[in-house]
């Protein structure tokens, strides 16, 4: 059997085989073992010159830890670390795995123990520097034994990504964002803000899908200002082969690009244009030219040909509402009315549903950064068919269509054909469908009993923007009612009086 003395030599022997072999010192020894060093002969070094030969003068280790003592260090790393900047050693310090930190002891360092060599790894580069090398992430406890006889404990927190530079990338992704706060916190990142756009809040979700320690602190916008678009909607009955024509001579009526200029070229003595801060000597006409007007766009006869069909009495206009909705809402225009219909629940109870009829149509416009509008349009003509009633709950007649258009801003989408022959019988037969709002106008129509017309919409979508004309034009409408409505109620109040 081996003496005590034999087994402390063969311990002091692998630990003197491990200072040499490794720079980097790594301790994670078993508790419950009291060791005592011993003097320590290092193996030789194949350097060029004699490497001093480590302090074999160490106390005894505390009870229930072991360590080893301080590796003489390398020339490599002491190279290699010149160029970190070093600062003192924290109690507790935050490191990256794969980052090299470099800290300033009090005083020379005799012995190092690390709690975990997997997460860390700690060499000294110098009489009073140290380097820890994050390896994997997680919590470790560096003990330290220094030559002034003080001792030294630093929790290291080993994260997985650097959060400085994390929140500097972050940064650059979301540069162009206002209202938004990027912060490293720990081995966080922390994204704050309010009243986030919705598309913004996209992007921040596939940041977190890539760099999972991002935490998302932001709160959307409610009101979520979002382009408003204005569809004007003309209501029609066209004469058939007014409608024919119109669909056929498309060459007539798109003439592709057109350019023109407008400009007071010359003035007379008995035709001038008067400057607009210049007293006139006669009456100024409204809309008199300001400097050069110029014009470069796509002429289309659309709206020149219907008013033209109008005034010759081959169209008739039913309705022209405006709808107006968000990008991504929904504007919803019905012209007709509601059915009760009885529907029966249990133990005899009945309540009662209502079934809309008449024309109906849904829009759901989206808008993109370059103004063109995806649209989804609903259009639905309905109408009651006493022919057909089940306990005395009448069918109803439907024709429907629904489509996804994409259009730029201005453009007009014709839906046609939702009228058919037996709607235009049941008008014969049937003189009560004249009083649906604005198909009983149609019904009544002696051209649409004989077959000779048909129910056309025109759906024509305008984004909207606070400076846009569209907008001026209603601000400055509204203004104007408000003011004749302000000027009649006085005149009323006194023949009211009166």
């Amino acid at each position: 059997m081996r003496s005590n003395n034999g087994i402390r030599s063969l311990i002091a022997a692998t630990a003197a085989i491990a200072v040499v072999t490794s720079p980097l010192l790594a301790v994670a020894q078993t508790t419950g073992t009291q060791l005592t060093p011993v003097p320590v002969m290092a193996a030789p070094r194949p350097a060029v010159q004699a490497q001093p030969q480590p302090n074999t003068n160490h106390a005894p280790v505390p009870g229930g830890q072991s360590a080893f003592p301080a590796p003489v260090p390398d020339p490599a790393y002491r190279t290699s670390a010149s160029a970190m900047p070093a600062v003192p050693l924290p109690t507790r310090a935050r490191i990256y795995a794969g980052q090299a930190a470099v800290y300033t002891l009090p005083s020379g360092l005799k012995r190092v123990a690390v709690g975990s060599g997997e997460m860390l790894e700690v060499t000294n580069v110098g009489p009073r520097d140290l380097i820890m090398m994050g390896m994997k992430p997680g919590s470790t406890t560096v003990h330290l034994w220094l030559q002034n006889g003080k001792q030294l404990q630093v929790q290291v927190d080993i994260s997985e990504n650097d959060a400085v530079s994390l929140a500097e990338t972050i940064r650059t992704l979301l540069a162009d964002v206002e209202k938004i706060n990027v912060h490293a916190v720990a081995d966080r990142v922390v994204i704050t803000g309010q009243d986030i756009n919705p598309g913004i809040g996209s992007r921040i979700d596939a940041i977190q899908k890539i760099y999972p320690t991002v935490l998302n602190f932001t709160t959307a916008d409610p009101v979520g200002m979002r382009p408003m678009v204005q569809m004007d909607v003309k209501i029609m009955e066209f004469d058939t082969n007014a409608l024919e024509e119109l669909g056929i001579q498309w060459d007539n009526v798109i003439r592709g690009p057109v350019a023109g200029i407008v400009k007071d070229f010359t003035n007379n003595n008995y035709y001038r244009i008067n400057p607009e801060q210049s007293p006139a000597n006669g009456v100024l006409l409204p809309n008199k030219l300001q400097g050069t007007q110029a014009f470069f766009g796509i002429a289309t006869q659309i709206g020149s040909a219907i008013n033209l069909m109008m005034n010759k009495g081959k169209a008739f206009l039913l309705a022209s509402p405006q709808l107006s909705a968000r990008s991504g809402g929904q504007a919803k225009f019905l012209a007709g009315g509601e059915v009760p219909i009885p529907v029966p629940q249990g133990f005899g109870q009945v309540t009662v549903d209502y079934k809309e009829y008449g024309i109906k149509l849904d829009i759901e416009p989206l808008v993109n950064f370059n103004q063109d509008i995806s649209t989804r349009i609903l259009a639905e003509v309905s109408r009651v068919d006493p022919t057909v009633t089940v306990q005395g709950v009448p069918g109803f007649t439907t024709r429907r269509t629904e489509s996804e258009i994409n259009v730029h801003a201005g453009e007009t989408i014709v839906i046609s054909g939702l009228i058919d022959s037996s709607a235009q019988q049941d008008a014969k037969r049937l003189p009560l469908l004249g009083d649906i709002p604005i198909l009983g106008k149609l019904f009544r129509s002696d051209g649409f009993r004989g077959n000779r017309t048909e129910l056309v919409m025109f759906v024509t979508p305008r984004v909207v923007t606070p400076g846009s004309q569209e907008n001026l034009d209603g601000l400055e409408r509204a203004r104007q009612i408000q003011e004749r409505g302000q000027q009649a109620m006085p005149r009323r109040n006194k023949d009211f009086v009166q």
